[in-house]
């Protein structure tokens, strides 16, 4: 009898151990997403010069870095669906949207060489499905 109680105490002391255990990861995936986000979306509110573009830009390939983030066969990151970060650009002279890795590949010197100064606006923003992380963000010149 005392067998049956002990292993009986032991197997709830186990599943309230692993429920903590699983609420803990979820509140430091939550806590991370909202830090993650919070990162990208100051520049998001408010005009931003091309030296904070190419700052964000920057970012987010190295983001994409980081997580592993897969390529197509045109060099563009693809969508995870979960961690992956996309950032357009459109230029008042061009109806074109460029995309990060191609402002990448010209480099940061030539970007802030011929946009330190202009001002863009954050004029969409999405978010990965799964986790609420930021997924897309496309800036305009004003």
């Amino acid at each position: 009898m005392k067998k049956l109680l002990i292993i009986l105490i032991l197997l709830i002391v186990a599943i309230i151990a692993v429920v903590a255990y699983q609420y803990n990861s979820y509140k430091i995936k939550l806590a991370e997403t909202k830090k993650i986000n919070k990162e990208y979306e100051s520049f998001t509110e408010n005009e931003i010069l091309g030296t904070s573009l190419i700052t964000l830009i920057n970012k987010a390939i190295n983001s994409n870095e980081k997580s592993n983030i897969l390529k197509d066969d045109k060099g563009l990151y693809k969508d995870n669906e979960t961690t992956s970060i996309k950032i357009q650009v459109k230029f008042k002279e061009s109806d074109n949207i460029f995309s990060m890795e191609s402002i990448g590949k010209i480099g940061s010197e030539q970007f802030i060489k011929n946009y330190a100064t202009v001002s863009f606006k954050c004029t969409q923003k999405t978010y990965h499905e799964k986790t609420n992380n930021i997924k897309y963000l496309l800036f305009e010149q004003i």
